[in-house]
């Protein structure tokens, strides 16, 4: 006989001690506030299921909450960043980072029944929200760029197309995008 272990543990399934404690022991580990077996492979999917526990209605994961979805940050921010399409015009609940954007169709994905802003729309969000912007920042934001297939030119576009607030400083951050490079081998 088999049992089928759901992908994802949190405290309703065992008190938060005890996954901690087989944090430790090497038997899980953590996935945003879930726990997966160390045999479940790290996914965007499971990043996104995990999200998805948390997320009630039709917020969108955006900015740090969808870098961390698509692989490009090793943790999700402490408070869930997301996005309300105006034209859906949802509440926003407690303890979420939230803002009010349009959102065009090309602007966001849906994984695990997640819907997150497209490698190519958080990497903007990113450039242009964030209070500083520094090397690490620029390195998520070329990781975001690789995953999307487009270069700091493409995202230079991107931008002047945009003219949103702070579009400019966006456009400045840029040069430091374009100086970091991903790890990997020299070719």
């Amino acid at each position: 006989m088999t049992t089928t272990c759901p992908p994802l543990l949190d405290r309703t399934v065992l008190p938060l001690a005890e996954l901690f404690a087989l944090v430790l022991d090497g038997q899980l580990y953590r996935v945003g506030d879930s726990f997966a077996s160390t045999d479940t492979p790290d996914t965007p999917a499971l990043r996104a299921l995990a999200f998805s526990a948390l997320r009630p209605g039709r917020l969108v994961a955006d900015r740090g909450t969808a870098a961390w979805i698509h692989g490009a940050r090793s943790r999700p921010p402490v408070q869930p960043q997301v996005c309300i399409d105006r034209r859906s015009r949802s509440r926003v609940p407690v303890g979420f980072d939230a803002h009010q954007h349009v959102l065009d169709r090309d602007d966001t994905e849906v994984l695990s029944g997640v819907t997150l802003t497209a490698p190519l729309r958080t990497a903007s969000d990113l450039v242009l929200t964030l209070s500083r912007f520094e090397p690490p920042d620029a390195l998520e934001v070329r990781h975001l760029l690789a995953l999307a297939r487009a270069s700091p030119a493409d995202l230079g576009e991107r931008l002047r197309r945009l003219r949103r607030r702070g579009s400019a400083r966006g456009l400045h951050r840029l040069a430091l995008v374009e100086r970091t490079r991903l790890p990997g081998p020299v070719t």
